[in-house]
């Protein structure tokens, strides 16, 4: 009995993830904006989310070493 009151618990915590934006976790509407199998419930969290991924991507760049050899 109380497995499957676990069961019902799971199954609906993960059909709320599922509805929820990758990048504030705000509920989706009828609209969604979509970027590499992520979905965004705006174009603003979306944009939010690229930049401060390039970010940290050009930050790992730096700390490897990987930047261009006439900009050091």
């Amino acid at each position: 009995m109380m497995r499957a009151t676990f069961k019902s618990e799971e199954e609906s915590l993960m059909t709320k993830l599922d509805n929820r934006c990758a990048n504030c976790g705000g509920k989706l509407g009828l609209v969604c904006y979509h970027h590499w199998g992520l979905r965004f419930c705006r174009k603003a969290c979306r944009a939010e989310f690229l930049a401060r991924t390039a970010k940290e991507h050009a930050r790992m760049r730096r700390w490897f070493g990987l930047l261009a050899r006439g900009t050091t």
